[in-house]
């Protein structure tokens, strides 16, 4: 499901526009990297008006109401229509991927039970594919400079750090289940997770950049699960020292989000609204 919004024009649209083109274009620019514009442009004829395709509903009305072209009286009208999408860039597919089933704790590292009871269900890729929006939209609601700022406590990441972890982790431990799927069995080494937040620099981007780092990652990790073939699943391999399987692997990465995204409800007041 994604929102069409449909911008009918005033008819001095095109000679007027220059003046706010590059404020539209930059709205669009951070909706864009928040993940929460698919694809928008004018039509054909400048003068027939525009169309910006969103995730969500709210966040087509939003941008409308605030829009430059909006405010200064370029657009006569708008509108959003939901638009039942069943097949394109980013849409998961249902039936895709058949149901990877629960791992057994004989399946991943004793540690990452915390992260594995977090996930419901025994579908891992259709758990991967509903966060992506889910913690995308809770994250945009945050300040970029409390977002590189606030801890609560001494020593604790801040909230891009978190996330920029979370990034990080998941490509790893994608990486790990790739090797183990197309049958590698070369035992794959740790990481240590400070040194990462440290190298890394996560405080010095922009939320937004990393909102998209995201969404780009987890559907690379979507895309690798999709095409993986049944048995797949349950081939095993050695990672950190420990006997894991793909499926353990992949949810991991799901349950390592929930757990992350629950602490930052939890005790950077994301929910709230303190931060934003």
């Amino acid at each position: 499901m994604h929102y069409l919004l449909l911008y009918d024009v005033v008819d001095d649209y095109v000679a007027r526009r220059t003046q706010f083109r590059n404020q539209h274009l930059e709205k669009a620019r951070r909706a864009f990297e928040l993940g929460e514009l698919v694809l928008g442009g004018a039509l054909a004829d400048p003068v027939d008006g525009a169309a910006l395709v969103f995730r969500e509903s709210y966040q087509a009305e939003v941008f409308a109401k605030t829009d430059p072209y909006v405010l200064n009286g370029l657009v006569r009208s708008w509108r959003v229509r939901t638009w039942t999408t069943v097949i394109g860039d980013g849409i998961f597919p249902p039936g895709v991927a058949h149901p990877s089933g629960r791992p057994q704790p004989s399946e991943y590292a004793p540690y990452e039970q915390t992260y594995v009871d977090l996930v419901e269900g025994g579908n891992v890729v259709s758990a991967l594919a509903s966060q992506i929006q889910q913690t995308a939209a809770a994250l945009a609601k945050i300040d970029d400079r409390r977002a590189s700022e606030f801890t609560y406590a001494p020593g604790k990441w801040t909230i891009k750090q978190v996330l920029g972890h979370m990034i990080d982790t998941e490509r790893i431990f994608a990486y790990r289940a790739l090797r183990i799927a197309r049958g590698d069995t070369t035992p794959l080494p740790g990481f240590e997770q400070d040194d990462y937040v440290k190298s890394a620099n996560f405080n010095a981007q922009p939320l937004a950049r990393l909102i998209g780092e995201f969404r780009t990652v987890r559907h690379g990790t979507l895309a690798l699960f999709q095409g993986l073939p049944d048995d797949a699943w349950l081939r095993r391999g050695v990672a950190n020292h420990s006997s894991v399987t793909v499926r353990g692997l992949a949810f991991h990465i799901a349950g390592h989000e929930l757990y992350h995204m629950k602490i930052l409800r939890e005790r950077y007041l994301l929910e709230k609204g303190g931060y934003t």
